[in-house]
C-alpha cells in the first residue's frame, strides 16, 4: 500500500501543509512575543509592563496547534473533520482508481480466451460485483452479440460512458469538500470578527490596537484550515479526474479490440 505513489502523494500533501500551517502558528507566536519584550519603556509605563509581560509571555509560548485549532469554534472542528474525510477518500480513490483495477491485465487475457473459444455464457455469467470496469463493459457488448457488430460497439461505448460517469461522480466528494472548506472558514471568519467587533462596542475608554489585533488572529484561523484542507482536495481531485479519464479510455479501447473477432470481415478470413 505504501508504495502506492498516490498514497505517498497525499501524505506528502497533507505533511507539507501541516509544516505551512505550524510555520505560520510560530511565526505568529515569534511576532506576539516580540511586540511584548520589545519596545522602550517609559518610566510611567515600566511598572505596569513587568506585571503583564510574563503572563502574556506564558500565552505566547503555550499556544499549541490544538490550542489555536479550539480558537476556531464549532466552525474549525467541522473544518478538522472535513480534513479526516478528504484524506480518507484520497486514500481510497488511490487504491481503487488504478490501471490495475479498471483494466487489468489478467482480465484482458481471460476474456480473449473466452471470445475466442466462444464461450459466450460464461463471460455474461461473470460476477459483475467482482469485475473490473474493462469486464463490465464487454460483459455489456457481449449480451448486444445477436444483432452484429455495430451494435456490440454501441453497447460498449454506452457502457463505457455510464460506468466512468460513475466512478466521475464517485470522486466530486474530494470537489464538494474543496469547494466547501473555504467557505467554512470564511464562516468562521465572519462569525469571529462579529464577536470581536461586539466586544469593542462594549468597553469604555480607548481600545488598544493589540486587543484588536488578537481578535482578528482568532478570526483568521479558521480561514487559514479551509485553506490548507481546499488546496490539496482541488489538487487530488483534479489528478483523479484526469486518471479516471486515462484509464477508462485505455479500457475502451481494449474492450473494443476485444470485439474485433464479431467483424464480418474478421469471421470471414
Amino acid at each position: 500500500m505504501f508504495r502506492n505513489r498516490y498514497f505517498i502523494k497525499a501524505l506528502g500533501i497533507l505533511f507539507f501543509a501541516s509544516l505551512l500551517f505550524s510555520g505560520g502558528v510560530c511565526l505568529a507566536q515569534e511576532e506576539n512575543r516580540g511586540d511584548i519584550v520589545s519596545g522602550e519603556k517609559t518610566p510611567g509605563e515600566v511598572s505596569s509592563r513587568e506585571e503583564g509581560v510574563l503572563v502574556e509571555d506564558d500565552v505566547a509560548k503555550g499556544m499549541s496547534i490544538l490550542q489555536l485549532i479550539n480558537k476556531g469554534g464549532i466552525v474549525g472542528y467541522l473544518i478538522i473533520l472535513l480534513s479526516f474525510v478528504a484524506t480518507g477518500l484520497v486514500i481510497d480513490y488511490a487504491l481503487t482508481i488504478r490501471r490495475s483495477k479498471l483494466a487489468p491485465l489478467r482480465d484482458i487475457t481471460v476474456l480473449r480466451k473466452l471470445i475466442n473459444d466462444h464461450k459466450f455464457e460464461e463471460i455474461k455469467k461473470l460476477d459483475q460485483d467482482k469485475t473490473s470496469f474493462l469486464a463490465h463493459i464487454v460483459i455489456a457488448g457481449i449480451k448486444e452479440a445477436n444483432l452484429g457488430y455495430e451494435a456490440i460497439i454501441k453497447a460498449v461505448e454506452d457502457a463505457g460512458e455510464a460506468f466512468s460517469a460513475g466512478i466521475a461522480r464517485k470522486i466530486e466528494h474530494l470537489n464538494v469538500i474543496g469547494n466547501i472548506s473555504p467557505m467554512l472558514g470564511l464562516l468562521g471568519t465572519v462569525i469571529g470578527m462579529l464577536r470581536c467587533f461586539n466586544e469593542i462596542s462594549q468597553v469604555t475608554g480607548t481600545i488598544e490596537p493589540k486587543q484588536l489585533a488578537g481578535g482578528i488572529f482568532e478570526a483568521l484561523v479558521t480561514t487559514c484550515m479551509g485553506l490548507i484542507v481546499a488546496i490539496p482536495s482541488l489538487y487530488f481531485y483534479a489528478i483523479f479526474r484526469n486518471r479516471i479519464d486515462e484509464f477508462t479510455g485505455e479500457a475502451s479501447l481494449a474492450a473494443e479490440e476485444l470485439m474485433i473477432p464479431f467483424k464480418p470481415d474478421s469471421r470471414e478470413k
